[in-house]
């Protein structure tokens, strides 16, 4: 499945819709909220059909700070695994966000926050 597919089929989704009000929300128009959720999506394809990426020093530091903050959270070991990955999907779409988008870096981590839930809930459930 390529991204533009993956894309698509997320907006029709319920995770969707919901990363689309999250970013609402957050004062984002509805157009803009769409370019933001294409970059998500094809950043996330990206990652989830390389399972690496050239900024391994970012990638760790955006899981351990994840599953970290699930273990004193008190969300246990397994759950905070869980929780690190997505925080360095996070990390990933943040990034994408700045630099495709010229947005500065603190607004583009919020958007991530946002979505990034949505997007990593969706493809649990289309993959699974």
């Amino acid at each position: 499945m390529d991204a533009q597919q993956l894309f698509s089929e997320f907006l029709a989704s319920d995770h969707g819709a919901q990363a689309s009000q999250a970013l609402a929300a957050q004062g984002i128009s509805a157009d803009d909220a769409q370019q933001m959720l294409s970059h998500a999506v094809d950043v996330t394809h990206a990652h989830v059909e390389e399972q690496a990426g050239a900024s391994v020093e970012h990638t760790g530091r955006n899981f351990f700070a994840a599953f970290a903050a699930g273990l004193v959270r008190g969300d246990g070991f397994f759950h905070s695994l869980v929780e690190g990955g997505e925080g360095i999907l996070t990390g990933k779409v943040t990034a994408a966000l700045a630099e495709r988008m010229g947005i500065d870096p603190s607004t583009a981590s919020t958007v991530a926050a946002a979505a990034t839930p949505y997007i990593a809930a969706f493809l649990k459930e289309k993959l699974a």
